[in-house]
């Protein structure tokens, strides 16, 4: 990528590793490392799987950042509640490690641009042996489609669901939307009669869930562990998961983690925090891979109405904050500088040039100037408020992040204080506004689904959107994405999605910072882990299994 430099890469990364080491005890932080660690990650580092597993293993002990907050896949949208649904559910279609999408509970047909009908497979069973119907399907489909859940957003432009056969199901639209397959992997299928008997209860500790997966619910008891079981009589003989049991912890301070992980205590974990990189390169019980992701650490303007509600004060932080020192620094080199909120990894690739360019205009006018962030503070009406950052407890790296972001900003004019949230309020804030009171910014890792800027756009800007949290609502730009989202041609649609972009960079809700790699850990006795950020789209742990 292109980008505008007013300082040499390795003299700024000298200058920010030394106030890293003088500020903060960094792990393997050293003269002459930059701060990565042993060695920086590059491009051909990254892999999107394991070799695969040879055999089976008894129990599986993996880490989740914090506990889920719910099973219930219409509001599984968190690191945690996705890992787990994705190892209990079917999905309709699915995709591979490098998002290749095939059909899995259902073959499709596009009839025309607003009819698409789904035929589903007659020997896929639920846990409990009931078959999988044409009737679980929609229904489980038309429940996606209440607008209090937060993947609703897949649907906006669904008209009905309809049982049109003994097993097909047709999906109708009110316009054409060329996301909608695409978001098929994040549709996983509930038995129709466990889940209106559950009721409220549905995806609690209490109430469990019902689906058709490799693994099955054992036990969740709230604030300890979560267990699920080998679906031993699983439909799919190819995707039998190897693992007889897996157990989910949710260690969430780093440093613990780090320490059991290398001590073989647990045996692996995604989203390994960039800050236990150098430790855990050095382990000898297993080794970090690290994947392609579409998956980035932002800040999140979280109170619209309170001293960041002022647009200078946005832009100021924009050029404030060096991203490229960032990366190489506080990430340890498993991180990319990003200049805008959708990344690069997530651009279709026929469409990459015109993204390239558009891209590229935005981060020659974010790049790093303190000089630039101090003339726009003195024209604000800032008072000298202090700006309440909130980050998740326990996460080495965004404390790191926070205090180094913290300095960049004072030395702008801008005071800060850093607030830590416990891990499942910080989850919850993510999507729930109640949860927000108290915090005027929020440094977040966010991501992608589909491989299609239309799901982040859609999901950040559009009014009323859950991860709307400036409340953001200009009908231009309304008008783009909804238009984006219909347009089938992809040269058309990224012309749409560029001018879109144009508006809401300029409104500076959100403050891109670095783009992340997937970082997995996994014990040695063990293989077959999916690498890629498509482990959150699938069952992964069902891959997991003996290395020898």
């Amino acid at each position: 990528m292109t980008v505008s430099k007013r300082m040499s890469g390795g003299g700024r990364a000298a200058w920010w590793a030394g106030l890293a080491c003088a500020t903060f005890v960094l792990a393997a932080c050293s003269g002459d490392s930059g701060g990565k660690g042993d060695q920086p990650v590059k491009s051909d580092d990254l892999v999107s799987s394991m070799s695969p597993a040879k055999g089976d293993v008894d129990l599986v002990k993996w880490n989740l950042d914090s506990e889920p907050d719910t099973l219930d896949p219409a509001n599984a949208a968190t690191y945690p509640s996705g890992t787990v649904v994705k190892n209990l559910c079917d999905p309709l279609l699915t995709v591979d490690a490098d998002y290749n999408l095939s059909p899995y509970l259902a073959d499709y047909e596009v009839v025309d641009p607003r009819t698409i009908v789904f035929t589903v497979r007659d020997d896929a069973t639920f846990w409990d042996g009931t078959p999988v119907t044409a009737e679980d399907v929609a229904f489980s489909m038309q429940r996606y489609m209440k607008p209090d859940y937060i993947l609703s957003f897949v649907f906006a432009n669904v008209r009905s669901v309809e049982v049109t056969g003994a097993n097909q199901v047709t999906v109708s639209f009110k316009t054409p939307d060329e996301l909608f397959i695409n978001e098929m992997p994040a549709i996983v299928i509930l038995e129709k009669a466990f889940t209106e008997r559950a009721g409220d209860d549905l995806g609690t500790p209490s109430g469990g869930i019902m689906c058709s997966g490799p693994f099955e619910l054992k036990d969740w008891t709230s604030g300890r562990d979560l267990t699920i079981t080998r679906n031993d009589a699983y439909w799919n003989a190819d995707r039998r998961a190897f693992a007889k049991t897996v157990q989910f912890s949710w260690v969430g301070d780093g440093t613990a983690l780090t320490q059991a992980l290398a001590a073989g205590e647990i045996d692996g974990a995604y989203e390994i925090s960039a800050a236990a990189v150098p430790a855990l390169r050095k382990a000898t019980v297993g080794r970090l891979t690290f994947g392609p992701s579409m998956q980035s650490t932002n800040l999140n303007i979280a109170n619209p109405g309170g001293v960041l509600g002022d647009p200078k004060i946005r832009e100021a932080m924009q050029v404030a904050i060096d991203r490229e020192s960032m990366a190489d620094v506080i990430f340890n080199g498993a991180a990319a500088p990003v200049y805008t909120a959708v990344t690069p990894e997530t651009w279709p690739n026929d469409q990459k040039p015109a993204y390239q360019a558009a891209y590229d205009r935005w981060a020659e006018t974010r790049a790093y100037d303190p000089a630039a962030g101090k003339s726009l503070v003195a024209e604000s009406g800032y008072d000298g408020t202090r700006i309440v950052l909130a980050i998740q407890a326990g996460d080495e790296t965004s404390s790191r992040a926070a205090q180094l972001i913290q300095q960049q900003l004072k030395a702008v004019g801008l005071q800060v204080r850093i607030q830590s949230f416990p891990p499942l309020v910080f989850s919850q804030a993510g999507y729930d506004a109640t949860k927000r009171k108290g915090m005027d910014v929020m440094l977040t890792s966010n991501f992608n689904g589909a491989h299609d800027p239309v799901e982040f756009i859609g999901f950040s800007f559009l009014p009323g959107s859950p991860y709307n949290y400036t409340d953001l609502d200009d009908p231009q730009l309304t008008k783009l994405i909804e238009d984006a989202r219909q347009t089938f041609d992809s040269d058309q649609r990224a012309q749409m999605l560029i001018e879109a972009q144009d508006l809401y960079e300029a409104d500076n809700d959100v403050i891109p910072l670095v783009s992340t790699y997937t970082t997995t850990f996994l014990n040695d006795r063990l293989t077959g882990a999916v690498t890629s950020f498509a482990y959150w789209s699938m069952p992964a742990l069902a891959y997991v299994g003996a290395a020898k």
